[in-house]
C-alpha cells in the first residue's frame, strides 16, 4: 500500500506539472469560443467506434490467454471493462491489476499468468503503435518538421524498452529454470513454504508467456492489434471534425493517437490528467493548431474516451458482483497465488 501511495503521489506531480504545460500559453476566449461552436453529434461515431474497439480488445485478450485458459467471452470482455474502468478512477495504473484479479476471481485462473498475457497484450500494443508511427512520418509531407524529429526520438526510446521487456520475457519463458534458481536462492532465509510459493508463481507467470507456441494465435494477435489501433485513430478524426477541424489531414488523427498512447505509460493520475491533454496539443501543435485549439481537441478527445468506458466498467463491476476495493488491491497477483498454495 505504502508503494502505491508513493507512486500515486509522483503520478499527481507528473500530471500537474504536464497540465501546467497545456495551460500556460493557452487563450481561455479562444477555447470556450472553439467548444461552444463544437458540432457535437459527430461524437456519435467516435463513441460508437471508441466502445467497439473494447469488444476487439477483449476478443484479442482471450487469445493470449489460451495457454491459460479456455474463458468465455463474456468473461473476459467484463474484465477488460473493469480493468479500463480502474485505469480512470485508480492510480498507479492499479487497472492492469484490477483486470487480472477480476478475472481471477471469477475463473479461478493464477493471477500472476493473467498478469503476465497482460503485459504481453501491452507489448503488442506498443510495438503496433510504433508500426502507425513510422508510417505516418514515411509518408507525411510533414516528416522534415522539428517537431516531428521530436516526436520519433520518442518512439524510438519506446522501441529501445520495448526490445528490452521482449527479451526479459523472452528469458522467463525459455531460461524459466534459471529464473526459478535465482528467486530460490534469494528467498532461502524464509521458509519452505514460502520459497516453494515464489517459484511456483514464476512458473505460472512464465505459463502466459506461451502464446508464441500457436503461430494462428499469434496471427490473431497482431491482426487484431492493427485493426483496433487502426479504428482507433479513424475515432479520433471524428473529434476534429466535431470542433470543426475538417481541415486536418486523417494522418493528424494517428499522431496523436500514438503520442497520446506512448506518453500517457509514464506516471500519473488517474484517467491520465494533464499528460493526455499535453500530448494531444503537441500532436496538433504540428498542424498549425494554437495551443487553445489543441486542448479544446484534448478535452473533448478525453471525454469521449473517458466517460463512456468508466460507466460501462462500473456496470460490469456492479453485474459481476465486485467492489473495486478488491479488484484494485495492489499486490493482488501475487497476494492471491500464494494464498492459493497455503
Amino acid at each position: 500500500m505504502r508503494n502505491v501511495r508513493r507512486k500515486a503521489i509522483i503520478g499527481a506531480l507528473v500530471s500537474v506539472f504536464f497540465l501546467w504545460l497545456a495551460l500556460r500559453k493557452v487563450e481561455y476566449g479562444d477555447l470556450w469560443l472553439t467548444l461552444k461552436s463544437a458540432h457535437w453529434v459527430y461524437l456519435i461515431p467516435n463513441l460508437i467506434l471508441v466502445i467497439g474497439v473494447m469488444y476487439i480488445r477483449a476478443w484479442r485478450w482471450r487469445l493470449i490467454l489460451r495457454p491459460v485458459g479456455d474463458v468465455p467471452y463474456k468473461r473476459v470482455f467484463s474484465s477488460t471493462m473493469i480493468g479500463f474502468m480502474a485505469n480512470n478512477v485508480l492510480p498507479a495504473r492499479l487497472g492492469e491489476i484490477a483486470r487480472a484479479v477480476s478475472l481471477g476471481i471469477k475463473t479461478g485462473l493464477s493471477r500472476s499468468a493473467l498478469l503476465a498475457t497482460i503485459i504481453v497484450e501491452r507489448v503488442y500494443d506498443s510495438l503496433t503503435l510504433l508500426i502507425f508511427l513510422w508510417l505516418v512520418f514515411a509518408f507525411s509531407r510533414i516528416s522534415d518538421l522539428t517537431e516531428v524529429e521530436r516526436i520519433s526520438y520518442l518512439g524510438w526510446v519506446f522501441l529501445a524498452a520495448n526490445m528490452f521487456l521482449i527479451g526479459l520475457l523472452a528469458l522467463l519463458q525459455y531460461r524459466n529454470a534459471g529464473f526459478v534458481r535465482v528467486v530460490t536462492r534469494m528467498t532461502r532465509p524464509f521458509s519452505k513454504r514460502i520459497q516453494t510459493t515464489a517459484s511456483e508463481i514464476i512458473e505460472k507467470f512464465a505459463r502466459g508467456l506461451r502464446i508464441h507456441h500457436n503461430w494462428k494465435t499469434t496471427l490473431g494477435v497482431i491482426s487484431s492489434s492493427l485493426l483496433l489501433w487502426f479504428i482507433m485513430g479513424i475515432s479520433n478524426y471524428f473529434v476534429f471534425l466535431a470542433l470543426g477541424f475538417d481541415h486536418l489531414p486523417w494522418e493528424a488523427s494517428f499522431v496523436v493517437l500514438v503520442v497520446v498512447s506512448l506518453m500517457i505509460s509514464i506516471p500519473s493520475t488517474a484517467g491520465y490528467v494533464g499528460v493526455f491533454h499535453w500530448a494531444t496539443q503537441i500532436s496538433l501543435q504540428v498542424y498549425g493548431l494554437k495551443e487553445s485549439q489543441g486542448l479544446a481537441v484534448a478535452i473533448v478527445l478525453h471525454a469521449a474516451q473517458y466517460i463512456p468506458i468508466t460507466l460501462l466498467g462500473f456496470y460490469f463491476l456492479r453485474r459481476e458482483h465486485l467492489r473495486l476495493s478488491t479488484v484494485g488491491e495492489t499486490g493482488d497477483a501475487d497476494k492471491t497465488d500464494a494464498q492459493q498454495q497455503s
